[in-house]
């Protein structure tokens, strides 16, 4: 089954579903922050330096959401920022929490020739176990990398326990990926693991390890320690 057909199943299905829940109230997230390198999925996306980040989240009610993101970035071409625009629904189903939706990714600085931008459809679960949450997504592109036309697919598997028992607001997290592309070219996997602390309700402190099994790729997929602080606002 293509993974269109997939997305379209799994959203009519947790639609018809009986015990489908999800917060009525409308919300919106504000966060703006810094971190010492911006990687996406093991890679680096501002050669090894340093990149400010921010975003807003807009909750429009019964799971449903609008978001967009944007970074500064530096592919070695002129590129300088990145602007990520998305849509979805987050609903609630047998203890599941569910995210399907769709983001735009668009770049700015590109050369004349260039096409970077691309989008791709998500479909995520978590379920909180109490002592941990553990969660799996998957997305999918018809067009990554927008020159090259490249179906790609990222898998993930991912945890977050919560280490109250060491320091209020503190946990630790990882997650293991594998990107890859159609015709099997560059694929590689990816992984990191870190911890992340809220010392006030406003700020957010992220610690994190990241690597890949293709440092042949280049620099930008070597190992690399990360570090970040962000302000999150919630009204």
């Amino acid at each position: 089954m293509k993974l269109t057909n997939l997305f379209a199943t799994a959203a009519f299905g947790l639609a018809l579903a009986a015990g489908v829940s999800a917060p009525a109230q409308a919300q919106a997230t504000l966060n703006i922050g810094v971190v010492s390198d911006y990687v996406s999925r093991g890679v680096s996306q501002t050669n090894e330096g340093g990149a400010l980040q921010g975003g807003v989240e807009l909750g429009l009610g019964r799971g449903v959401y609008f978001n967009v993101w944007g970074s500064t970035v530096d592919f070695g071409n002129g590129t300088d920022t990145e602007v990520d625009v998305g849509a979805g629904w987050r609903p609630e189903w047998m203890g599941l929490t569910f995210d399907i939706g769709a983001i735009a990714y668009r770049y700015f600085g590109q050369p004349d020739d260039a096409n970077l931008g691309y989008y791709e459809l998500k479909l995520a679960a978590a379920k909180d176990l109490g002592f941990a949450t553990v969660g799996a997504a998957v997305y999918w592109s018809p067009n990554y990398s927008g020159a090259d036309s490249l179906e790609a697919t990222y898998y993930e598997g991912n945890i977050s326990v919560p280490l109250a028992s060491l320091m209020k607001n503190l946990s630790a997290s990882g997650a293991y990926g594998h990107q890859g592309f159609q015709g099997g070219a560059n694929e590689y996997n990816t992984w990191n693991v870190g911890l992340t602390y809220r010392p006030i309700k406003w700020l957010e402190l992220d610690a994190r390890y990241h690597d890949t099994d293709e440092h042949g790729l280049g620099d930008n997929y070597g190992d690399r320690f990360v570090g970040g602080a962000k302000l999150v606002f919630n009204f």
